[in-house]
């Protein structure tokens, strides 16, 4: 028989007999019950088709866990959440307006970054936030990650608007999307600081942004390829994109414009959709081949890199193509090591978070920050190892 409890009536109520009551739920409620537990701020916040979602539920689950609770439905679980949460917000802003002050309190800096981008790239950019706040301890970074083939930008978009009652600043990682616009130009008018990190949203009214200079990372891979076929022999070279992020669109016209005025031998063939997805790419380019032939160079502007090399590696054509891609992190590294991969194109994913926090900071205090363009780095089988 299941252990009876009262309704609970404040979030530390909630979190502890959810925890106690899992073992009555099934596995969906389960996930549910471990949702709230750790996300009480956005369940506050977010409609139950949202956290049911999440979840993996139908949202007639969300209803029936608020019931066992005591409550007569969702909503009167979420005003629970949000009576503590205006309570927890006016502190914040209190906390805000000393901070702009320069006063010294004890209160963090809370920030959340949003990314919507390859599997790789989030774990870099979530621990890069990681060594950010071990080393900074005024300042909390709540990490929301989502690789790109699974977001639904309109949701992405409610989310950051929803942080904007929680946070001092976001970072963000996102496609350009009307929705993602509006929902930046939403929330900076409300005077919370927007970063656009590693690609840009200068439609939106953000706040800065930080990260390289992608159209001339772009034109430096252009540039390497050409050096690195045969001179004059003409060629095709397969390009690689994904989702419509922006740094891919500057990459992509820094390239095509290094090869049209310095390698006009060489040829742009066609484009292949990675979708940010391993699988989907390596499908893409051993399909490509096997209808057109080898190229004599892949550019990727976007991630999975790891599925470029799997099918250069299938097809025996991992000594033969040159291989030019972004980001360096695991999969890259051993691609790098193993003679795949020719080039890696990255960038200092900590010193930018570094860059974005100080933005944001600058931005509370009443000072517009400028755009932090970084440098690029290039990473060769003989170097990747010491990064």
């Amino acid at each position: 028989m299941d252990q009876q409890f009262p309704k609970p009536h404040n979030a530390d109520e909630l979190r502890r007999v959810l925890s106690i009551k899992q073992g009555d739920f099934g596995r969906g409620g389960r996930r549910l019950a471990n949702f709230i537990i750790d996300n009480l701020d956005q369940t506050a916040m977010l409609p139950s088709s949202e956290v049911a979602k999440r979840c993996n539920v139908h949202a007639s689950t969300v209803v029936r866990l608020a019931q066992s609770l005591g409550f007569a439905g969702y909503r009167e679980l979420q005003a629970v959440l949000q009576s503590q949460l205006s309570n927890s917000l006016l502190e914040s802003k209190r906390a805000s307006a000393q901070r702009a002050l320069g006063a010294d309190i004890s209160c963090p800096l809370r920030i959340h970054l949003f990314a919507d981008s390859g599997r790789s790239f989030n774990e870099a950019a979530g621990q890069a936030s990681k060594v950010y706040c071990s080393k900074n301890p005024g300042v909390e970074i709540v990490s929301e990650l989502h690789v790109s083939y699974e977001v639904d930008p309109a949701a992405l978009a409610r989310n950051v608007e929803a942080s904007a009652e929680m946070s001092d600043g976001i970072i963000l990682v996102a496609r350009e999307h009307p929705a993602i616009n509006e929902a930046v130009r939403t929330v900076t008018a409300r005077g919370i600081p927007v970063i656009c990190l590693t690609t840009d949203l200068p439609a939106s009214g953000r706040t800065a942004y930080v990260g390289s200079d992608q159209y001339a990372s772009g034109a430096t891979a252009g540039w390497l390829c050409g050096r690195m076929l045969p001179r004059e022999e003409e060629g095709r070279v397969l390009f690689i994109c994904s989702v419509p992020f922006r740094c891919h669109q500057e990459r992509e016209q820094g390239f095509r414009q290094v090869l049209r005025s310095e390698f006009s031998w060489l040829g742009i063939d066609e484009k292949v959709s990675s979708n940010e997805s391993i699988e989907v790419i390596y499908e893409s380019v051993r399909r490509y081949i096997a209808k057109s032939g080898a190229p004599a160079a892949i550019y990727n502007v976007s991630g999975a890199n790891l599925g470029v090399g799997k099918a250069l590696e299938d097809e025996g054509l991992s000594d033969k193509v040159i291989f030019i891609g972004h980001e360096l992190n695991v999969n890259s590294r051993s691609l790098l090591e193993r003679g795949i991969m020719d080039i890696a194109i990255g960038h200092d994913i900590e010193h930018e978070i570094d860059l974005s926090v100080d933005c944001i900071k600058s931005a509370i205090k009443g000072v517009q920050p400028v755009n932090c363009l970084t440098q690029s780095q290039l990473f060769t089988r003989f170097n990747c190892s010491i990064f």
